[in-house]
């Protein structure tokens, strides 16, 4: 398996199945800002007011081959074989990306489970296996991950848009902005500190150049 983040801005994703699992899988899509279409002749509660929202598209019928032309991804969470059997040749036969949600061997992709803060992104993925298990390491890396280290990120930004002058001195920055004696403050909370050790670095490196 290889690991890869999508930009999912306004792509079409199709979700087959109304239940809680498809409901599972559906909003994930909707954080990325992606437009998500139910296929399922019923929903369940949670997809239905999420319809009524407008957030999603509903297609009151069943699957009936071929559908999932013209999405960038597809996901089968309706526990029927036939239909990932026949979304798995769709998908073989298009080439877009295939979640088996009910049947996970049958799909071209996984979905991780994942830890976001403040840009700080982190994916834990059994490659389909143990969804569960995926889940238990998530949790406890969201608690071993201190928050700030997402907060560290966007004051990072802040100090970059300043300018460096090369490649090699923007090199030098993400160094320093991550040794050990910049982390530890930023552990402790002290980000303001931090980003005073990081801007005094950055002025050493102007001087040499």
């Amino acid at each position: 398996m290889y690991p890869v983040n999508i930009k999912m801005d306004g792509r079409a994703c199709l979700v087959i199945g109304g239940g809680h699992v498809a409901q599972g899988k559906g909003p994930p899509r909707l954080e990325e800002k992606a437009a998500v279409t139910v296929i399922a002749p019923e929903v369940c509660s949670d997809l239905e007011a999420l319809f009524r929202e407008g957030r999603i598209s509903w297609r009151r019928e069943s699957y009936e081959a071929p559908m999932c032309g013209g999405f960038c991804m597809v996901v089968t969470a309706a526990g029927d074989k036939a239909v990932a059997l026949s979304v798995q040749k769709e998908a073989e036969r298009e080439g877009f990306l295939y979640n088996a949600a009910d049947f996970p061997a049958l799909g071209n992709c996984h979905i991780p489970a994942r830890i976001k803060k403040e840009g700080l992104m982190v994916t834990v993925s059994t490659e389909g296996r143990s969804p569960a298990m995926a889940k238990y390491v998530k949790n406890w890396l969201a608690l071993e991950i201190p928050d700030a280290y997402g907060q560290w990120l966007g004051a990072l930004r802040s100090v970059l848009q300043e300018g460096l002058a090369d490649a090699e001195q923007r090199e030098k920055f993400w160094r320093l902005a991550f040794e050990h004696q910049v982390m530890e403050l930023v552990v402790q909370g002290n980000l303001d500190a931090a980003e005073e050790r990081v801007r005094s670095g950055i002025s050493r490196l102007r001087s040499e150049s």
